[in-house]
């Protein structure tokens, strides 16, 4: 009978490990330290470039994504600035935000706003109170482009929580 309780545990402990493992590394990353990106300027009619929208995903958070075990896949976001309808694709790689100007080709999530919003966000002395108030107030907007499943197993659920 002693063997039996000891194997039930060890399994038992398995298990609650590898839970822990996929909630913390996997599905919420919270040790993962955030790149060092130096903050640009946006001056008054300068457009927004990649620099900035760089900045601003690895502050909200971006570089909490990663490529899901045995997927090969990689995050991919897409950023339109409305005003000026310029688009920037975000990819994440070594949990790293590398941004080019352009439409991605199969984003996870699609996130809008004008170039105020932008402006506002690099402005804030906090950018996740800012970017929840934009949010609330209609200046952002979230399109979610992929299933959530996929979307928790890369991570986006820590930007969710970041930002809920």
């Amino acid at each position: 009978m002693g063997r039996k309780k000891v194997l039930v545990f060890s399994v038992l402990m398995f298990v609650i490990a590898g839970l822990l493992y996929t909630y913390f590394f996997i599905i919420s990353p919270t040790f993962v330290a955030k790149p060092q990106i130096e903050k640009p300027t946006l001056a008054e009619g300068q457009p927004v470039e990649p620099k900035h929208v760089q900045w601003l995903v690895n502050e909200l958070g971006a570089y909490k994504l990663h490529n899901p075990p045995f997927s090969g896949k990689i995050p991919e976001m897409e950023m339109l600035v409305t005003t000026d309808n310029k688009y920037f694709t975000v990819t994440v790689k070594e949990n790293f935000p590398e941004v080019s100007e352009g439409r991605a080709t199969n984003p996870d999530i699609r996130i809008s706003g004008s170039r105020e919003v932008v402006a506002k966000l690099l402005a804030a002395g906090d950018i996740i109170a800012e970017a929840k108030k934009l949010s609330d107030e209609g200046k952002i907007k979230v399109d979610i482009l992929k299933d959530m499943t996929e979307l928790a197993a890369m991570g986006y659920k820590a930007l969710y929580d970041e930002l809920g």
